[in-house]
Order: structure tokens, then C-alpha cells, then sequence
């Protein structure tokens, strides 16, 4: 991560205790601390009522180009003195993607602080309504005429520009059947679908490659039941889904919720247990890389939207102090609790393999009996291809599933996986820890037992 540090004195500045060179040492030593890889200085001997700096200008140019990650500033008075170029500041930094770290400023323990936010809160509000309420506008109008306003397309759907409406494409339709009928079954995630997607060779959207991302708002898309609705009107569309495997899908959403976890590269402690205390948000791990070297921070999600102004914690800081409370607290009850898991992994695969095999007796007389209904006429050619279709494809996953749980050595590693992620850090956390809080001052810990 690149950091820009700017100081700037005045003759009365220099009086004041603000010289060049403690400002410099502070903000380094703070730019340090929030895993600066490289240091530019800037430095001013102008006054703060004015906007027109040397250094300052120079600061607004490495901005906009792009060329840092961060400004280090000892506190809101040396860089502007003026409320108004404050905010014309702190946006420019904000729409470049720049974070702005004060050493010696909170912004909401100062009356200067509270001021500032309430004020660009109203000013972004006030710009936001505006461009809402044109574009609303716009879409209301096209709505009550009974047409789509540029519609974007959801997979399944074409738009047609000269009705302006979506018209169905019935090969992308039948994927997101299956993709329903399958996470409706509660055996896969969005993940695990998006993997047997690609391993069928169907195309995703826009030709690129099945994420669980793309699958979970597929599953989330009211369009897929026949209506879209803007502004209050609704208009019909062909319908893909019915609401009752849409509403099943939505309950299964929130389920697996709780304990899915995105997969990343590196485990971090805190990872879906840490919350913001300022906004309540749950706190996300953000990776920068710089010259080769990755870089880790904790992050609230509404930072990025301007809703939260906690600011990004190392997560190696994080993880280290939260990994030492752990250990004055547990560490004499990992050894029961080992064994417990052990136990309880083993007795999970014996249900998990009765399950599968009940299912995939189901499945087979499922399709037995749409092959009976398609020879006495009571369903056609065209449902009986896209039924056997389905079951086909279930049928095939769960046979490879049930051949990878049955081997021999699949209990054998069960049982040293146990051991091995339980011993691991991210495991034990998740057994004794419900969640974390953290704000500027403190880290506060919730445990479950």
C-alpha cells in the first residue's frame, strides 16, 4: 500500500507545536502502522484558509492519477481550515478510492467532526434524491405505458427493443429449473452448483464461467416468477418458476447462510464473526497487493458507500490479539473437545451416506415412472425430455457423491481432517467465539461458552 504523508506550517502553525518535523514523524510512524509498503512526503509553509498549496495541488494530482492508497495527515486543520474545501477534499479522495487517515482526529468526538458528517451526509442525500427521482421518473413513465425501461437481462430472458419486453429463451430457462429444482433439495450450495454447471458445459451469462455468486442471484430474482415490478405497476413477463419453489429457495437461502462461508485464500480469525460497532455491519477481509506482497485489512462495508467511518485494521494485528485471548481462556479444553469432534464426524458421514442412498431410490423410481407416463399418454414428449433431463443430472451427481464417500480411505481422512482443522486456528475460534465487536478503542468479544 502506497502512502502519501502532508504537512504543512504557518508562522503561527510553528508556535502552536505543529512543526514540520513532529507532523512528519507522526503521520510515518501512523502510516507504518496501517501497512504502508512506500512513503511520499509533501510538505507546506502556506496558510490553511487557502485552497491554492504547492504541495497540496501536488497531493491532488498523485490522487487523481492514482499513484497512492492512503494520505496521512496529522489532523483536519493542516490540511484545510475551511469547512466547505474540507468536503470538496474528502470527496475527491473518496471518488478516487483514497483513504484519508488523521493522526490526532476521530471525527465524531470533535464538534468540527459532527459538523462535517451531518453536513456531506445531507449534501450526498439531497444529490442522490435528485438523481433518483429523474430516473424513477423516467422508468414510472414507460412502466405505465406497459414497457420495460432498458431492462437489463436476466439469464433465462431476452429483451426485445422494439416491444420493449423480456421474451423467454427456453434452453437458458430449463438451466434455471434445474438450478431451482437442485438447491431446493438442500445438498448443494451455490458453489457446489456453479461447479456442476461447468463441469455439464452449459454457458453461463454473457459466456462467462458459473460463479456462486451468479448462481445465488439467479436464486434470488423475482423476475423468474412472471412479474417485474417498477414503481408500483407491475408488468408481466413469461414466467420460468412457480412461487412455491421460488419461496422454497429463499428459506434455503437463509439456512445455509449461518455457516457458509466465502472460501478464500488465507483464513483469517475474525473472518464472519467481526462487526463494525460504529454501523453494526459485518466486517469483511480486503487483500491489496503491492509490489508482490499481500496486504490484509479488516473492512466495513459501508466505508465504501460513505454510510461508516471505521476505519481498515490489520488483520495480522486482529488475529494475533484475539488468537491470545483465546489461549488464556481454552487452551486446556481442546484435547476433550478433539475427541468429541472425532466422534461426531464420523457418526455425520454414516447419516449422510443412509441419506443419499434413500434419495437416490426416490430418483430412480421417478424416473421410472416418467418413462410410464410418456408411454400411456398422459404426459408429452416435450415435459417427459425436460423431467428426465433433471433427474438424470441428479442422478449422475449423486452417484459420483455416494462413489467418494463410500471409499475406504474416505473415513480414514474424515477422521485426520477432524483432527487437523479442529487443531487449526479458524476452527477453534468458530467453536468458542459467537462474535466480535470493534471500534476505534476497543475489541470487544462475545463467547459462546
Amino acid at each position: 500500500m502506497k502512502a502519501l504523508v502532508y504537512t504543512r506550517v504557518s508562522t503561527q502553525g510553528q508556535k502552536e507545536g505543529y512543526s514540520l518535523e513532529s507532523q512528519r514523524e507522526a503521520c510515518e510512524k501512523k502510516a507504518w502502522e496501517m501497512g504502508a509498503s512506500e512513503i511520499i512526503f509533501l510538505e507546506d509553509t502556506y496558510s490553511g484558509i487557502e485552497l491554492e498549496r504547492p504541495a497540496l495541488n501536488r497531493l491532488r494530482e498523485h490522487v487523481l492519477k492514482g499513484d497512492v492508497d492512503m494520505v496521512v495527515i496529522y489532523d483536519p486543520d493542516r490540511l484545510t481550515r475551511n469547512l466547505a474545501d474540507l468536503l470538496l477534499l474528502t470527496n475527491e479522495l473518496d471518488r478516487c478510492n483514497v483513504m484519508l487517515v488523521f493522526v490526532n482526529f476521530t471525527w465524531e468526538s470533535t464538534p468540527l467532526g459532527r459538523l462535517f458528517l451531518e453536513m456531506r451526509g445531507a449534501i450526498a442525500e439531497f444529490e442522490h434524491a435528485l438523481i433518483r427521482e429523474r430516473t424513477l421518473r423516467g422508468k414510472r413513465k414507460k412502466a405505465e405505458e406497459g414497457s420495460l425501461p432498458g431492462f437489463v437481462e436476466p439469464y433465462g430472458y431476452k429483451f426485445d427493443p422494439i416491444n420493449d419486453t423480456l421474451i423467454l429463451i427456453e434452453q437458458e430457462a430449463r438451466v434455471v429449473r434445474y438450478i431451482f429444482l437442485e438447491y431446493n433439495k438442500g445438498l448443494d450450495s451455490g458453489e457446489s452448483l456453479a461447479k456442476k454447471l461447468s463441469k455439464m458445459g452449459v454457458l453461463a451469462p454473457q459466456g462467462r464461467k458459473w460463479h456462486a455468486s451468479t448462481v445465488l442471484r439467479m436464486l434470488s430474482n423475482p423476475t423468474y416468477l412472471g412479474l417485474i415490478e417498477i414503481g408500483g405497476i407491475q408488468i408481466e413477463v413469461p414466467r420460468i418458476i412457480d412461487k412455491k419453489e421460488f419461496d422454497h429457495a429463499q428459506e434455503q437461502k437463509r439456512k445455509n447462510q449461518g455457516n457458509a462461508m466465502r472460501k478464500t485464500k488465507n483464513v483469517y480469525l475474525l473472518q464472519n464473526k467481526l462487526y463494525c460497532a460504529l454501523c453494526g455491519s459485518k466486517m469483511s477481509v480486503s487483500n491489496h497487493l503491492v509490489k508482490g506482497k499481500s496486504y490484509s485489512y479488516y473492512v466495513c462495508p459501508k466505508r465504501r458507500e460513505k454510510e461508516c467511518l471505521q476505519r481498515p485494521y490489520s488483520t495480522i494485528k486482529l488475529d494475533n490479539l484475539i488468537w491470545q485471548e483465546f489461549m488464556v481462556r481454552y487452551e486446556k479444553n481442546l484435547p476433550d473437545f478433539l475427541e468429541y469432534k472425532s466422534s461426531e464426524q464420523s457418526q455425520r458421514l454414516a447419516q449422510e451416506i443412509r441419506e443419499k442412498n434413500q434419495l437416490l431410490t426416490k430418483l430412480q423410481r421417478r424416473e421410472k415412472r416418467l418413462l410410464e407416463l410418456l408411454i400411456s399418454g398422459v404426459i408429452k414428449e416435450d415435459s417427459y425430455r425436460e423431467e428426465s433431463f433433471n433427474v438424470e443430472m441428479s442422478i449422475k451427481n449423486l452417484l459420483a457423491e455416494m462413489d467418494l464417500l463410500e471409499k475406504p480411505q474416505t473415513r480414514k481422512q474424515v477422521r485426520i481432517a477432524t483432527e487437523i482443522k479442529i487443531t487449526d486456528r479458524k476452527q477453534a475460534i468458530d467453536v468458542f467465539l459467537k462474535k466480535a465487536e470493534l471500534s476505534a478503542k476497543e475489541l470487544k468479544i462475545y463467547a459462546l461458552i
